[in-house]
């Protein structure tokens, strides 16, 4: 059964909104406005609520930049933040809402380089 005949439609794309968005760093689609400025880096800080936490390694195991590994004792640690692009996968996968993504700030790439 094609389309046609069963009434459904494919989504219009909306070039408006499309040609609005820009690609983060994160991977997520933010409009221009709020796209990183040229020679700025954001900086993300992960937050590990322990007593939420069953350490069940799924943050570590999806994070796409290995900033999460498990620890000896099998509980999440916050290994290289610094490669932390705030994408939230380890968040949105956490089962126990135990880990938090926020923006901390955004630094100029010279500072960093001193």
């Amino acid at each position: 059964m094609d389309r046609e005949s069963d009434g459904s439609q494919e989504p219009k794309s909306n070039p408006e909104t499309e040609s609005e968005r820009a690609p983060a760093p994160s991977g997520k689609d933010v409009p221009p406005e709020e796209a990183p400025k040229e020679g700025l880096k954001k900086e993300y800080v992960i937050d590990i609520f322990r007593e939420w936490c069953k350490g069940c390694g799924i943050c570590a195991e999806f994070c796409p930049k290995k900033c999460i590994r498990m620890n000896e004792a099998g509980e999440p640690v916050v290994d290289r933040a610094d490669r932390c692009t705030g994408c939230g996968w380890c968040e949105l996968h956490c089962p126990d809402f135990a880990i938090c993504v926020r923006e901390l700030a955004a630094k100029k790439k010279a500072e960093e380089a001193d």
